[in-house]
């Protein structure tokens, strides 16, 4: 039960945290970074099916076998999905009002940190439950991510040209270069 706590409040943590920083993150540019992730199959996946487990006490249909300290990993995972969350809103607000692309904080590294966010939490989800269930919050990623990275990076292209091609070479795209696959 503590695991599920846990889990609901860092998916909490990051929804407040897209909600605090939506309106100032609209008044400065027309493309939101992330603007399909908080809509329905990733709050559905990564808060209110497992919500709704967790209140209704729905037994556990697929159970995970993992090991005793996956649980505490993945409270370790989900805090740094929450801080990597935040900073890539905070970051944007950073930025000087009309630049067309973001480079600075976590930028200068990872071009879709809000992204990378959500996977770590998707992954601490399943750490956390433990259940099939859990599964769902990398589902709805897979259904919103790559159309929605490929639709922010095809306007930032048409936008920026060779500068944000230049900056697609230097960075990775969920994970510093270097570590991306």
């Amino acid at each position: 039960m503590l695991w599920s706590i846990i889990q609901l409040a860092g998916v909490l943590v990051m929804l407040l945290t897209r909600l605090a920083y939506r309106p100032l993150l609209e008044q400065r540019s027309r493309m939101v970074v992330g603007q399909c992730i908080l809509r329905w199959p990733v709050l559905t996946g990564m808060l209110l099916l497992p919500m709704l487990a967790a209140a209704t006490g729905w037994r556990r249909y697929w159970p995970l076998e993992l090991a005793p300290l996956a649980a505490p990993a993945g409270s370790l995972l989900l805090a740094y999905a929450c801080w990597l969350f935040w900073r890539s809103q905070h970051d944007l607000l950073l930025q000087a009002a009309g630049t067309l692309q973001c480079q600075g904080g976590v930028y200068r590294r990872i071009r879709h940190p809000l992204y990378a966010a959500l996977w770590l939490a998707a992954l601490a989800q399943l750490l956390l439950l433990q259940d099939g269930l859990a599964a769902s919050g990398v589902l709805a990623l897979l259904l919103c991510y790559r159309g929605s990275v490929r639709r922010e990076e095809g306007e930032m292209l048409r936008r920026a040209g060779p500068a944000y091609h230049l900056y697609m070479q230097q960075t990775g795209r969920l994970w510093p270069r270097g570590l991306a696959a």
